[in-house]
């Protein structure tokens, strides 16, 4: 798993990076929306496009589990004991 060994869920700064430029370009995409902007909506797409592109490349899914601590079925979770 990339990233925060030590609690939390996990994510890689890259991770985090990658989601807000996802969520920048839903915010002007939707501005746009409101303001009736077709161009402004484009670059918002764009921005959306890339940040997809660059999720992909920091590898945003190595650092989802399905069981939630990073353990497999029937492994105890981690908790730190600080």
């Amino acid at each position: 798993m990339a990233g925060n060994a030590g609690g939390g869920h996990g994510a890689s700064i890259g991770s985090w990076i990658a989601c807000l430029v996802i969520i920048a370009g839903f915010v002007v995409g939707g501005i746009a929306m409101v303001v009736w902007n077709w161009p402004m909506f484009w670059v918002g797409v764009g921005v959306l496009v890339v940040g997809c592109i660059f999720a992909r490349a920091v590898g945003i899914m190595d650092d989802v589990t399905e069981y939630g601590g990073g353990g497999g079925p029937g492994e105890p979770e981690t908790q730190s004991t600080g």
